[in-house]
């Protein structure tokens, strides 16, 4: 199974990011990933590589006992039917 993620833009002082994951269909999955940071402020980018590695496994292992779902970002969402009156 070939998952790849790619990680949203994000400033320093970010605590959260979106990751998306794509899968070999490329459909979609996102998640919010927290940033950790060192004490001085700055964000601990070999932890924060652990974690997306990490995250990886668990979208891999996840999704091949379908526990979660990937979506094509390319479907355009239908609107709720409206209540009758």
């Amino acid at each position: 199974m070939s998952i790849t993620y790619t990680v949203a833009d994000y400033a320093e002082e970010d605590s959260t990011v979106e990751v998306t994951y794509t899968n070999f269909d490329g459909f979609t999955h996102t998640r919010v990933i927290n940033i950790p940071h060192l004490e001085d402020g700055s964000i601990d980018e070999d932890y924060f590589e652990k974690i997306l590695e990490d995250q990886l496994r668990g979208v891999e292992n996840k999704a091949a006992i379908g526990v979660i779902s990937f979506v094509d970002p390319n479907a355009v969402e239908e609107p709720p039917a409206e209540e009758p009156a």
